[in-house]
This record gives structure tokens, sequence and C-alpha cells, in this order.
């Protein structure tokens, strides 16, 4: 359940970050650059793109929140047996 509720945090955060990397460019080739960099290297290009224009605290957090709850919840499943071990 960890893991969804992680998912979730994590898809809403990146799109939003996608979102505001788009918004915020000053020209196409910026706003294609930021674009790309927060859609293939989440969490990473969030921080990059957080610390380089200082906007974007919400969606980054959402990310990293969202990235500690999915590994939380996987960690969770294997240790409870939900996912068989080798």
């Amino acid at each position: 359940m960890l893991g969804l509720l992680g998912w979730l945090l994590f898809a809403v955060g990146a799109i939003w970050l996608i979102i505001t990397a788009v918004q915020t460019g000053k020209d196409t080739t910026d706003k294609l650059i930021w674009g790309l960099v927060n859609f293939l290297c989440q969490p990473l290009g969030g921080i990059i793109f957080y610390v380089v224009k200082k906007q974007g605290m919400v969606p980054l957090l959402l990310v990293i929140i969202g990235t500690v709850l999915m590994v939380l919840g996987g960690g969770m499943s294997f240790w409870s047996g939900a996912i068989p071990r080798p």
C-alpha cells in the first residue's frame, strides 16, 4: 500500500515539475531542455532544477516523498513475505 501511495505522489510531483519547468523557461530551447531533464532524470533532475531556477519546491517534495514511500513499501513487501525470496 505504501508503494502505491509513493508511486502516486511521485507521478503527481513529476508531472507538476515538468509543467513548472516548461512554464518557467525563457525560450523554446530552455523549456525543452528543462522539460526533458525533469522527465528523464527524476528526482535528480528536479533537485537540479530547483537549485538553478529556485522554483518548484512543492512538486519536488512530492517526488522525494513518493520515492521514499516507494522504497519503503517495496522493502516492507519483501520482508513481510509478499514477494518470494530467492
